[in-house]
């Protein structure tokens, strides 16, 4: 039905003429032009590099591609992604993701199993304009196993520290193609009050791509992924005094996830004019219990249930002659994603005598009496449905004048949100010694907001090519990333209006209410920046140089804050500016028996006017971004009777970083070394991973809860025995 009703409406679009097709090529990118001359930096990685080096999580991306980090902690729903001084660990990304064309909405998908995928492809730099919002640090595009590869079946099977197993498989069978992948760790990380480790994972992937030509002039393809998995994760320790403390809570931390993404691609061509029109239907369905004092104590918990759905359409119109000398490219998009999210925190014992009564018996006088709560559990419930949607039209052209590439294009983003809210908290308490039982208090907040808004991001490049070879290039772009709605801070701000209404119940009223946060940190604004780069390229058999430096304008910069105080949320905030000033060199070089790989980059991204009423940070490093990252990589093959020895190294490093806004707290470089030794058949091989072999002792994240500081680690060495078969 989809496919009929897509190719039904391109049908009408591009009447068919008696014309033959030139062999459609299926790519994730929607540049009208060849990626060699895109005027922004670019890098690639295929599918024997991705097996080599152990790629099978976004995260394992870091430092190899230049800028990007993407801290390993947590669980699967904290896909926190930082690139080029821009990033934050809460609600929308700072790079887009694409899986065979089709772009993945929801930020708590990000980080999953690939199972079945090819290549990945990374545009840097802003590319609002052809890719839209969430992309103002880039685009990261994944293609997968394709039924037209004429690949064999393969098999693979892995075995290594923490009893980490890997199981996969992919075929192809007429027009579809099968991926499947299955994960189980121990976990790397214990929990010293529970005795056991908290970080396990047990994960299932599957995916299906089917492509059909109906006509010479006519392709449609058709992927579906999916994916389920429980784990734990949070091993968050205790940093104080200088002192880091070892992982020690009570409460459960797990996380459950379902995810599903269905889409259809139909490309058609006539003798003038080629359209791609795509859709797809995206669920996340999920569910995390999180221990949010990460103490022995029993201070509060979350337990966070999502359930949201998507859809999305896009219709891009180009050229069939790619040699013209004026190749335009007009799209359309457009996407709506409904969240129903219930957040209940569950304040216990602890947390009613320590954030609640001690806080509200400090302000009344011991001589008048004391404020008691009866309940050994105080739940405040928080419902939310959460709407977002996106109308956008864009247009690019890119001219051709000889040796010379000049590219101009603009879109037209309107965005909307809303959020519906509901929440409720009731306890039961009596004041000693006028009340002689106890009384029931509840506290209510309901209501909605909306807000909406029109964007344009412009776009302008130019590239030289100096020789077949060789290429300069400059761009100026824009790019945004979405506001949004901060359901964390809800706990808060019932507590406060909990504390503020016992006060008033009780007939006492304060010169100073508490105050925490109010209503008005429940928006957050859209986050902007224009980037300015110029760059070279150079290609040739055995060497590949790519260098570019760039200076990237940020307002309202998207931050996650806590609250002062006994606070038990989160929020984002926007910072007034920043400013981002950095470099990336990429260089390989390749013979038949040796290759070589480097990726280096540096930003210094500082706050140019940021002052939170507290403080003033202007001029200070915006946290959680490396200064420096550094992939340096090399690996030979050795001939052997009827076989070959390979051997590859890698070392890896990021920083220094720094972990708050006053930069009070931060983390030197740190260098990890990876290896891998393998024994090559002509269709089967065995090999030996290992990752951090050095055992380096680094910290990943870091957080405030409750007042306290925090620290993930970073994954301790790890050893993988794996073989592979293709058959």
């Amino acid at each position: 039905m989809t496919a009929a009703l897509l190719l039904s409406t391109l049908t009408l679009l591009l009447p068919l003429k008696d014309t033959l097709l030139t062999e459609v090529t299926v790519t994730a990118l929607k540049e009208p032009i060849p990626a060699r001359q895109i005027a922004a930096p670019l890098t690639r990685l295929d599918s024997p590099e991705l097996a080599t080096q152990g790629i099978y999580r976004h995260n394992a991306l870091s430092s190899r591609i230049p800028a990007l980090h993407i801290p390993d902690y947590g669980a699967s729903l904290t896909s926190t992604v930082y690139f080029r001084g821009l990033g934050s660990r809460m609600e929308n990304p700072v790079i887009g993701l694409y899986i065979d064309g089709i772009p993945v909405l929801d930020k708590n998908a990000y980080d999953f199993d690939w199972v079945g995928v090819r290549s990945a492809t990374m545009l840097h730099g802003p590319q609002g304009t052809l890719y839209g919002r969430n992309t103002m640090g880039g685009v990261l595009s994944l293609s997968t196993l394709s039924p037209s590869s004429g690949e064999g079946p393969s098999l693979y099977a892995e075995y290594g520290t923490a009893n980490t197993c890997r199981l996969g498989a992919s075929f192809i069978t007429g027009n579809h193609a099968f991926s499947v992948g299955m994960r189980h760790t121990d976990g790397y990380f214990g929990n010293d009050f529970k005795g056991r480790p908290c970080d396990s994972y047990d994960g299932l992937s599957l995916r299906w791509k089917w492509e059909k030509s109906p006509g010479s002039d006519t392709q449609i393809t058709h992927v579906m992924s999916a994916s389920i998995s429980r784990e734990g994760g949070f091993a968050y320790g205790l940093y104080q005094e200088g002192r880091q403390y070892p992982v020690a809570y009570n409460d459960e931390g797990s996380y459950r996830r379902l995810s599903v993404i269905e889409g259809m691609i139909v490309h058609r061509r006539t003798e003038s004019a080629q359209a791609d029109l795509s859709g797809s239907l995206q669920l996340l369905n999920d569910d995390m219990h999180m221990d949010q004092d990460f103490t022995p104590a029993s201070v509060f918990t979350l337990r966070q249930q999502q359930l949201s759905g998507a859809a999305t359409l896009e219709l891009n119109l180009r050229r069939t002659d790619r040699q013209a000398s004026w190749q335009p490219l007009t799209g359309f998009f457009a996407f709506y994603r409904l969240n129903s999210l219930s957040a209940p925190v569950l304040f216990k014992r602890d947390g009613i005598e320590s954030l609640i009564l001690d806080n509200a018996n400090s302000h009344i006088p011991g001589d008048i009496g004391y404020l008691t709560i009866s309940d050994q559990e105080m739940p405040v419930t928080s419902d939310f449905l959460l709407g977002s949607w996106n109308v956008a039209l864009f247009h690019e052209s890119v001219f051709h004048f000889g040796t010379w590439h000049l590219t101009a294009g603009l879109r037209l983003d309107y965005e909307g949100g809303r959020m519906d809210y509901d929440c409720l908290s009731t306890l039961h308490y009596r004041f000693i010694p006028t009340m002689t039982a106890d009384k029931p208090f509840s506290v209510t907040y309901r209501g909605n907001t909306v807000h909406s808004g029109l964007v344009a991001l412009p776009k302008l490049t130019v590239m030289y090519d100096v020789s077949d070879r060789t290429g300069l290039y400059t761009n100026i772009s824009k790019g945004y990333r979405a506001g949004g709605f901060n359901t964390q801070i809800f706990s808060d701000i019932l507590q406060t209006m909990m504390m503020n209404g016992l006060m008033r119940d009780l007939g006492v009223y304060l010169d100073r209410p508490f105050s925490s946060v109010t209503a008005s940190s429940t928006e957050y604004a859209p986050e902007s920046a224009w980037n300015a780069e110029a760059g070279l390229r150079y290609r040739d058999t055995h060497v590949g140089l790519e260098a570019s430096v760039y200076y990237m304008a940020v307002r309202n910069q998207q931050l996650t804050v806590f609250p002062a105080g006994q606070s038990t949320g989160r929020m984002m905030t926007n910072a007034g500016r920043s400013r981002s000033l950095g470099t990336e060199i990429q260089m390989r070089w390749r013979t038949d028996s040796f290759h070589s790989r480097l990726s280096w980059s540096y930003c210094d991204a500082r706050f140019v006017r940021y002052n939170d009423g507290n403080a003033d940070y202007a001029g200070k490093h915006v946290p959680y971004i490396p200064s420096h990252t550094l992939f340096l990589g090399a690996g030979y093959r050795l001939p052997l009777e009827g076989c070959s020895l390979t051997a590859d190294a890698g070392l890896r490093a990021n920083g220094p970083l720094w972990w708050n806004e006053s930069n009070t707290l931060s983390e030197p470089m740190r260098l990890f070394l990876d290896g891998r030794l393998a024994l090559v058949f002509l269709r089967w091989e065995m090999y030996l991973r290992g990752e951090n072999l050095t055992d380096t002792q680094a910290r990943s994240f870091y957080f405030r809860s409750v007042g306290k500081d925090f620290f993930a680690s970073c994954k301790p060495r790890m050893m993988t025995l794996g073989i592979s078969v293709k058959l």
